[in-house]
């Protein structure tokens, strides 16, 4: 799997070990990816995505797509880092944090979950949790 990241806001946070945070997901959704592109920008570029190719004209802190045929993954997944900001000081969480809690919330789409509903939502947080604190009790060992 070939993973790209283009930081298009100059705050973006360098995104140590994003890789293989990814590559876990989805090793253990059981899937798999040729490319994911991760573009982390401002809340204009997402909001104009959201737009665009959604219907939806409200600001939001990740959008993602799977462009690929049947089989496995090509998938762009988009980052608001002014949605992370405002949400990192919310939770009281670095930048950093926040941003791979979001590429991981992407992920998980990409790997086919869903958060509709709220149970599907509580679902979904908790197993991005259990990544989140995965990747970093491994950068304490590692």
């Amino acid at each position: 799997m070939k993973l790209r990241i283009f930081a298009e806001h100059r705050h973006a946070p360098k995104l140590d070990g994003v890789a293989l945070l990814v590559r876990k997901i989805l090793k253990e959704e059981g899937k798999k990816a040729d490319n994911i592109s991760v573009i982390l920008a401002d809340d204009d570029y997402l909001s104009e995505v959201n737009r665009k190719f959604l219907s939806h004209d409200y600001k939001t802190d990740v959008i993602s797509f799977d462009l690929g045929e049947k089989g496995n993954i090509d998938g762009e997944i988009y980052v608001s880092i002014d949605r992370a900001d405002i949400q990192a000081r919310r939770y009281k969480v670095s930048l950093e944090k926040e941003v791979l809690r979001l590429i991981v919330h992407g992920t998980l789409h990409l790997s086919g979950w869903d958060d509709v509903t709220r149970s599907q939502k509580l679902r979904m947080r908790k197993r991005e949790n259990v990544f989140i604190q995965a990747f970093y009790e491994g950068k304490d060992n590692g």
